[in-house]
């Protein structure tokens, strides 16, 4: 069973990453190591990123609401405006997005062949955080 934080974490925040760290090379002309060091991660990474060799599981390009948090979070880098926890919450509103839209979906079912994507709805946010929410009242 695949549950909808992993599809995240090997699909969305790579696919994500890849959006940022190609905005800071290319529209603030940033040095990978640079950027790198902005996001928290290897020089190899943001190269990789910037070639489309990594973050491609998904295409987040036309979804407009993730491209204004790219764009805006990379001003917010490059100026050292936002806490960890403020850039923690992008990356967050970034994965409810892509849930919502249903992307991860295909995704879902190539990982596994017996996944029923018209009956699920783990990745519909609402349905993850109010039964995990009701479980920790409870």
């Amino acid at each position: 069973m695949t549950i909808p934080c992993e599809l995240a974490v090997k699909s969305i925040i790579p696919a994500f990453r890849a959006l940022v760290a190609k905005e800071l090379v290319e529209s603030y002309q940033l040095k990978q190591e640079n950027v790198a060091g902005l996001l928290g991660i290897t020089q190899a990474a943001v190269s990789q990123y910037t070639r489309s060799v990594r973050g491609r599981a998904l295409n987040l390009d036309d979804i407009e609401e993730i491209g204004r948090i790219v764009k805006e979070l990379a001003v917010a880098l490059t100026m050292n405006t936002l806490t960890l926890k403020q850039i923690n919450q992008r990356y967050c509103e970034v994965c409810r997005i892509a849930r919502e839209a249903r992307i991860v979906c295909d995704l879902h079912k190539r990982l596994d062949p017996e996944f029923n994507i018209d009956e699920c709805n783990a990745c519909i946010p609402d349905y993850c955080s109010g039964s995990f929410n009701q479980e920790r009242r409870g």
